[in-house]
């Protein structure tokens, strides 16, 4: 009798790093990403720029690695800027009004092929040393081009099935582009079409965020939130100005062409004589209706030149969560989804997956985002044992007590299990709240976060409920809040997390068994009061990233007018508060 044999694959390590504006590390193993973390989780600088050293050592230490057990060691992007200090990005965006000839010829020699090459070369040589210090051998090195790695977050990171398709990608740029478009089908991915950086869709977003005195390549965010409060006729004089900036190729209209001579990255100058005297809320309307309409002319041409209706999407401009509205409703567009925190900070995953694929392995899809480092309850007890002026608890039923606390109107903070990956808190360092009373966004601006007073809260409510709550009609996903949904008539139930100007609401849709944790919690409130939603902000101080470790959970909760925190498995009360 004939026997079988298999050739079996060996699943390789893979350490990926981006060590650019928001700077992260991964590590992906026995044929997925197994931990992730941002640098400035640990930092404590916002964005943080530059090599992510720290995540390195804490996600080689959380899984017992050393450096000798990496197969590759793979970088994202082929070319990323010396590291900059935390206010540097805004200090760039304000050396492109200086004129002069010096800077004009700077400028132009910046664009050059042969610049560009010998720029790039040298930041490799750089990076291929520092990777080198942390103990890594340079001949392990391997470098990933921007779009092709969001692209790979994208196709690999979502598809559940071989595919096809339409793979898009949109930031402010990277390695001379700004956007792509790929074919994604059977583990391989297919570049369509590529678009230069100089015609970026984000960097007007951006430059227009610098103008209005507000952090570039951060605060993006709150532009989109005050759009809808604007009407539409004062939002389509400013449209009218953007279109001039920028539109689909006539020939090629899977890419964008500017319209002016400038690089989009050097157009504050135009932007702010074209602008002057314009109101701030017409202006983000503007903007905003002018993004959401050029991508969604666009996304309708690749899909009619690609004949594929299920778009993927990856890099910062999707971050846009109202443009993934207007995306996901198109008729053309079968299904959407946009990979979690798609900015940059998700490349480390990318370039997991891209030397996975190119290894030949099976490259499996993301379960879920909570890929930090976990609380266990020895952490939480040293930490507490450190401070004072708090009361603990360690309820049998913990979602329950939870429950009764949100049920009777009080904040509570969460940190517990795998830290979350990425910008959106999805409930181990979130603030959760009872979203009935709409004052409540009020007492969690005094109490910590302190947002723009237009700034709405979101929603977290099961899959399962969710049609109770949200029109989606294609049933899409949402567990990492990439979307935006109308609100059905029952938003009176959760209207602190509901936007006031246009009632749509950005909710984390739970999928089940995800987190069965946090959904205990949200089944002991539905249980009190009959509804199933409550608000989830993220647990940090304003100005600083989410909260880690215990101890900073811990420094949070002092430093703030927060009262209680569930920490692991206890439930920490400021002393006075407890009942």
């Amino acid at each position: 009798m004939a026997g079988r044999f298999f050739l079996k694959i060996r699943m390789g390590v893979y350490l990926g790093i981006f060590d650019g504006h928001n700077a992260a590390a991964a590590l992906y193993s026995e044929g997925r990403v197994q931990h992730v973390l941002q640098e400035e989780r640990l930092t404590g600088t916002k964005n943080f720029y530059g090599p992510p050293a720290q995540a390195v050592g804490r996600i080689m230490e959380t899984a017992g690695l050393s450096a000798p057990v990496v197969d590759r060691i793979c970088l994202a992007s082929r070319y990323v800027a010396t590291p900059r200090h935390p206010h540097a990005v805004k200090e760039g965006f304000d050396q492109r009004y200086r004129g002069g000839v010096r800077q004009g010829a700077a400028s132009l020699l910046a664009t050059t092929q042969a610049y560009r090459v010998w720029r790039t070369g040298q930041r490799m040589q750089q990076r291929r040393e520092l990777v080198a210090g942390w103990g890594f051998s340079p001949e392990h090195i391997d470098f990933f081009d921007h779009h092709q790695t969001h692209a790979a977050t994208a196709y690999y990171g979502l598809r559940r099935d071989e595919g096809p398709y339409l793979v898009l990608t949109l930031d402010g740029g990277g390695d001379g582009l700004s956007g792509s478009v790929w074919r994604g089908e059977g583990g391989r991915l297919e570049g369509l079409a590529a678009i230069p950086q100089a015609d970026s869709l984000g960097e007007i977003y951006a430059v227009t965020t610098h103008l209005l005195g507000f952090m570039p390549l951060e605060h993006e965010y709150k532009l989109m939130g005050m759009a809808p409060y604007a009407s539409q006729e004062r939002a389509e004089k400013v449209t009218q100005i953007y279109r001039r900036y920028l539109d689909l190729d006539r020939t090629l209209p899977m890419v964008f062409r500017r319209q002016v001579p400038e690089a989009l990255s050097r157009l504050g100058p135009r932007l702010q004589r074209d602008l002057e005297r314009l109101r701030f809320d017409e202006i983000c309307a503007g903007l905003q209706q002018f993004t959401e309409e050029l991508m969604a002319r666009w996304v309708r041409a690749c899909v009619a030149r690609t004949g594929i209706g299920r778009v993927l999407a990856a890099g910062g401009v999707f971050m846009n969560v109202k443009a993934n509205k207007t995306i996901s409703e198109l008729e053309e567009v079968k299904s959407f989804e946009a990979f979690p925190s798609c900015g940059d900070e998700s490349l480390p995953l990318g370039v997991c997956y891209l030397a996975a694929s190119a290894a030949g392995e099976d490259v499996r899809s993301l379960e879920h985002c909570y890929l930090g480092n976990d609380l266990s309850a020895a952490e939480c007890r040293q930490a507490l044992r450190a401070v004072e002026g708090v009361e603990v608890e360690e309820p049998a039923d913990l979602a329950g007590r939870v429950a009764q606390l949100l049920a009777a109107g009080e904040v509570v903070a969460r940190a517990a299990g795998p830290m979350e990956f990425g910008a959106r808190a999805l409930g181990n360092r979130s603030i959760l709240a009872d979203p009935l009373n709409q004052d409540v966004v009020r007492v969690i601006n005094r109490m910590i976060k302190k947002r723009d007073f237009w700034m709405p809260f979101a929603p977290v409510v099961r899959r399962q409920e969710a049609g109770d709550y949200f029109r989606n009609p294609k049933d899409l996903p949402s567990p990492y809040m990439m979307n935006t949904f109308d609100s059905t008539a029952r938003r009176t139930e959760f209207m602190a997390a509901v936007h006031n100007a246009d009632l749509t609401a950005r909710p984390q849709l739970l999928e089940p068994g995800q987190n069965p944790q946090y959904e205990a919690i949200l089944d002991r409130f539905a249980a009190l009061t009959g509804r199933k939603v409550l608000l989830n902000t993220s647990f940090n101080l304003h100005g600083y990233p989410i909260a880690c470790s215990a101890a900073d959970a811990l420094r949070v909760l002092l430093d703030s007018g927060l009262n209680r925190l569930v920490l692991g498995p206890f439930l920490v009360s400021k002393r006075g508060c407890a009942d």
